[in-house]
């Protein structure tokens, strides 16, 4: 995985401070494996609290942002486990 302790810790906070106490993610996608390029961060979430959920995806970057800087970071919210990319994200990707 090819994310620092730091970058860990403030992911897993912002998570649970905007989706909710027990909120999982999950890192997907190069940033997953040391081994691939890449540079963007792929998060999957599964959220605790689940209404207004472009709100809280908001507050979840922007909390991320104010304390790692400005990066890519792609969100991909829970909603239906049958589309392709939340199949893809739970499968390969690795929990927080």
């Amino acid at each position: 995985m090819r994310l620092s302790e730091k970058e860990i810790l403030v992911i897993k906070k912002w998570a649970e401070l905007a989706f909710g106490k027990g909120t999982k993610v999950y890192l997907f996608g190069s940033r997953a494996y040391p081994e691939k390029k890449g540079g963007d961060i792929d998060l999957y979430v599964k959220p605790v609290e689940k209404d207004n959920l472009l709100e809280r995806k908001v507050k979840f970057l922007a909390g991320i942002w104010a304390e790692l800087g400005e990066q890519k970071v792609d969100v991909v919210i829970e909603t239906d486990p049958e589309r392709p990319i939340e199949r893809i994200a739970l499968k390969e990707g690795v929990e927080l």
